[in-house]
């Protein structure tokens, strides 16, 4: 080990990045102490038992552990909003009481593109309750990122209470819900629509919950989803969030606001409004906020509060980002894998009338563009396209499922476009046992083999291969294979057959989280014309 490297997911800030960031946290503090916002510094280590107990969004992987001298076990602090809860409930009694803070956070879990060690600055509102308190921490909100020099961001709003409203009239239990909250966050209509069926929730219910994913723009949104639903919860959440949009509009603040009712966040932590700061020029949310009027209650004193976050580093990136990228703000970029499925997704683009005929020529040319300047490709391997769509460097990209279960990328999977279709299947010699004790699988899908037989309870030593993966049981490596099966060919010539088949793979767009908000007019129409093409 070299003791001069840092821990993965931490890093320096070196003296011109670091006398940014102090300019940019004294201009939010003089901002925060205007608006009557008091400083407040949490202590960074809390009890492990404190945060388990109460109604947190923070899991017990995100958190840092260690063991004090009295063998109590504790973490590193993981959420400012907690933090300052508890000193508002222990040490502040619940007096109204309007808090800021500069601090760091620390996700265990994090990875990809995000930080384990992150700069927010940030300011929590104690004791004000109502749309007008709501509209007024989300127009605060934009100012800060104003004052911060972003100039091309939105503030995505949504409501807890929709979603619980349309879970009422489902019948999911609560494991149910969790699960199909994951979906309809990643916007994974494929995986929302398959689960309602299992899960065999009413048909109104179906109808209404497989809309979240969709459910997102201006405010004509939220007269879509009062037809959806008569649940009275649903429909209060709809009335606040007009009552909010009203507020927002007296001191012109709407210009930020998109809705976005498929963005569903912790149930246990937040209670009604939640809003997001998204940015281009950066593939991840520069600002986060809600309401989560039960948690001060957890800590003896029944307040209300809402608030929200900004990631320093991020929005310092995403001012510098945006000033560069100015001249190409209306371009949509496109990750996409050279070869075979090139070809088809060339044939897609013109289908649906993008004059992408340049994705056709021979060239070496790793970035293509089409004659109007409104598309640009980049040629990537198949395993990068997530992550260029994840960081935001590109837009959209196109790639296979077995890919996407492997990265695991933070990304929006939009739409199953059915071609390039086989299966991710186990494979062995004929009776091969798939659920043994100390079975060993050959994989170049060593990430998604491991979740597989962990989520089944089954002990199995994954040894990761890159190419050739059919010689594994041949030379007796391992028991079993996980690999792609097409035709079946190469698995008979070497007398081997598919023991189960676990995963439906095709061609799938997905779309960066952020790109798809700040660039909705673009990639929205695109979407419907290659669903309706599908």
């Amino acid at each position: 080990m070299q003791y001069f490297k840092l821990p993965s997911g931490v890093r320096d800030v070196l003296p011109e990045e670091s006398g940014a960031l102090d300019r940019a946290e004294a201009l939010l503090r003089e901002k925060f102490a205007q608006a009557g916002f008091r400083s407040v510094r949490a202590a960074g280590l809390e009890y492990y038992d404190t945060l388990t107990k109460i109604g947190s969004a923070v899991g017990q992987e995100q958190m840092f552990k260690m063991t004090d001298r009295d063998g109590d076990l504790i973490v590193l602090r993981p959420d400012m909003s907690l933090a300052c809860a508890r000193i508002e409930a222990t040490k502040l009694h619940g007096a109204p009481a309007r808090l800021c803070y500069f601090s760091d956070i620390y996700d265990f879990s994090a990875g990809g593109n995000s930080d384990r060690e992150v700069a927010q600055a940030g300011v929590e509102i104690f004791g004000e309750a109502g749309a007008r308190a709501d509209a007024y921490a989300i127009s605060f909100a934009a100012d800060c990122l104003k004052t911060l020099g972003l100039q091309d961001f939105i503030i995505d709003i949504g409501h807890v209470g929709f979603y619980k409203g349309l879970l009422e009239e489902s019948g999911l239990s609560a494991a149910e819900s969790e699960q199909l909250r994951g979906y309809i966050n990643a916007k994974d209509s494929v995986n929302t629509e398959m689960a309602l069926r299992r899960m065999g929730a009413p048909a109104r219910a179906q109808e209404a919950l497989l809309a979240l994913p969709s459910l997102f723009g201006g405010v004509e949104v939220l007269d879509r989803a009062e037809k959806l639903t008569d649940n009275p919860l649903a429909r209060a959440s709809l009335g606040h969030l007009r009552a909010v949009y009203d507020c927002l509009k007296e001191t012109g603040a709407e210009k930020y606001v998109s809705f976005d009712l498929g963005t569903v966040k912790s149930l246990a932590y937040y209670s009604g409004i939640v809003f997001t700061g998204l940015a281009e020029g950066v593939g991840a949310p520069v600002l986060s906020g809600g309401r989560y009027d039960g948690l001060c209650a957890q800590f003896g004193a029944d307040v209300c509060a809402v608030g929200f976050a900004i990631g320093m580093m991020r929005a310092m990136q995403a001012a510098a980002t945006s000033a560069r990228r100015a001249g190409r703000k209306g371009t949509v970029n496109v990750a996409l894998a050279k070869g075979r499925l090139a070809n088809e997704c060339a044939d897609v683009f013109i289908k649906c009338g993008i004059p992408a005929q340049v994705l056709k020529e021979e060239t070496r040319k790793l970035v293509l563009e089409t004659p109007d300047g409104k598309f640009r490709f980049f040629f990537v391997k198949p395993s990068d396209v997530p992550t260029y769509v994840e960081y935001g460097v590109a837009d959209i990209g196109i790639v296979g499922k077995d890919t996407l279960l492997e990265a695991d990328a933070d990304l929006y999977e939009m739409l199953d476009l059915g071609f390039e279709q086989c299966k991710l299947c186990l494979a062995g010699f004929p009776g091969t046992p798939v659920d043994g004790t100390h079975l060993r699988v050959a994989s170049k899908y060593a990430r998604t083999a491991k979740k597989l037989f962990s989520s089944r309870g089954t002990a199995a030593e994954v040894i990761e291969l890159h190419g050739s993966i059919e010689l594994a049981p041949l030379t007796g490596l391992s028991d079993v294979i996980f690999d792609i099966v097409q035709s079946g060919a190469t698995l008979r010539a070497n007398g081997l057959v598919v023991l189960e088949e676990v995963f439906d793979i095709s061609a799938r767009l997905v779309a960066n989280k952020v790109s798809l908000k700040t660039k909705a007019a673009q990639i929205l129409p695109l979407i419907a014309k290659m669903r309706g093409y599908v």
